[in-house]
């Protein structure tokens, strides 16, 4: 048993040396990371000229080709087409507070202004999402679904399941898990989202971020802690910044705002970046929030893991994790996101959604359908946030 674990120790190592580097850096500034860094990087300076990472990067780029991968970085990278394009992109990409090439002056003034915008005490649980403009026939609308694992877990799996049957929606995958706006200098956004685009110019960017960015972090060689002043302003104009940036091409932006998290303290970081970024989306006329909590909250808008289906089950709304989206949770903002995206869509009616009508985001001038008008797959709400024991049991030997 103990040579078993010893051998997997090692391959470990040896196989993943670059990804415990990678870990070492994007842990938050502490006792631990200054143990950890060191010590991984050593061990990563002394495994590379065994040349088994390079082995390893090129076995996976090599996957990626055959179309076994979803790391929008590395397809950017192994793509010619959007190589070429990226950089061009990327070499504005680094320009503050608005400023990107192709955004107009006026929305660069708002964005400016929203990065230096008092916070707001809290975020609705009910908005308006103004409509687009139709879809120009024979011109399928590009959609990008950008962000970290909140975009690629659950939310984005289903949101791409759904689109692909639609022939007027053509998505782009530009999202990276254990990535945020919190750390540029562990993955620098404003340098990858140009490459993970390309030469493509967007309608739609859809933008699910910040589960990682509930953390202290370095600007000038100084820890700012999480929640302090300095801490949030600079954290909002990293927002301000990224917003201006997906939009610099023209697109409207919808900002997917994160949900209530199992965890107390963590729910409470959460709050606080949803405020930052619900802060400066809500200045922007070319940007929207998206209320998660609407579809996935109880009554009281905490988390809730389970809902009740019409035949009395139970469906789980959130991963194990309490953090993540199910592909049943993302199902109930489907409907919604897909009238929104090609209001002639005949799929978005049949998509399963939680009737909860008082609370969802409404399409304006596009009222949603009343609890009664749903379709009879729908989740029915239900006030559960735990699942009997059986239930829970099952879920556990899975």
């Amino acid at each position: 048993m103990f040579l078993t674990l010893a051998g997997f120790v090692v391959a470990i190592l040896l196989l993943e040396s670059d990804g415990l580097e990678n870990w070492a850096n994007r842990l938050e500034p502490g006792a631990l990371r200054c143990v950890a860094q060191p010590v991984v990087s050593a061990l990563n300076r002394v495994l590379q000229p065994l040349g088994i990472a390079e082995a390893r990067d090129r076995t996976l780029d090599e996957a990626a080709r055959l179309g076994w991968s979803d790391d929008a970085v590395r397809l950017a990278r192994i793509t010619p087409a959007q190589t070429t394009g990226a950089k061009s992109a990327s070499s504005h990409s680094e320009t503050s507070h608005a400023t990107s090439a192709g955004m107009h002056p006026e929305s660069g003034s708002v964005l400016i202004a929203a990065a230096e915008a008092p916070i707001v005490g809290s975020v609705p649980r009910s908005v308006s999402l103004a409509p687009l403009t139709p879809v120009e026939q024979g011109r399928p609308r590009v959609v990008v679904l950008a962000g970290d694992s909140m975009m690629a877990v659950g939310f984005g799996t289903g949101l791409m399941r759904k689109a692909g049957e639609d022939k007027n929606l053509r998505i782009l995958r530009a999202f990276k898990s254990g990535t945020g706006l919190a750390r540029p200098d562990v993955f620098n956004w404003l340098e990858q989202y140009p490459a993970m685009v390309g030469s493509e110019k967007p309608d739609v960017v859809i933008v699910a971020i910040g589960a990682n960015d509930g953390q202290s972090f370095l600007v000038d060689g100084r820890v700012l802690p999480f929640g302090s002043e300095e801490w949030r302003k600079t954290y909002q104009s990293r927002v301000a910044d990224f917003l201006a940036m997906v939009e610099s091409s023209g697109a409207r932006v919808l900002w997917v705002g994160l949900p209530p998290m199992r965890s107390e303290p963590f729910n409470q970081r959460i709050s606080i970046v949803n405020r930052i970024a619900y802060t400066v989306v809500s200045r922007d006329p070319k940007a929207s929030w998206w209320s998660t909590a609407s579809f996935v909250a109880d009554a009281s808008g905490a988390f809730r893991e389970f809902a009740e289906t019409p035949n009395g089950g139970l469906v789980r709304l959130r991963a194990p994790d309490g953090i993540h989206f199910t592909e049943e949770g993302a199902s109930t903002m489907m409907a919604i996101l897909m009238h929104w995206l090609d209001p002639s869509s005949e799929s978005s009616d049949a998509v399963r959604e939680l009737p909860s009508a008082n609370l969802q985001p409404r399409i304006s001038n596009r009222p949603v359908p009343s609890p009664g008008e749903m379709p009879s797959s729908g989740l029915l709400l239900a006030d559960r946030t735990k699942a009997p024991a059986t239930l829970a049991h099952r879920e556990q030997q899975r």
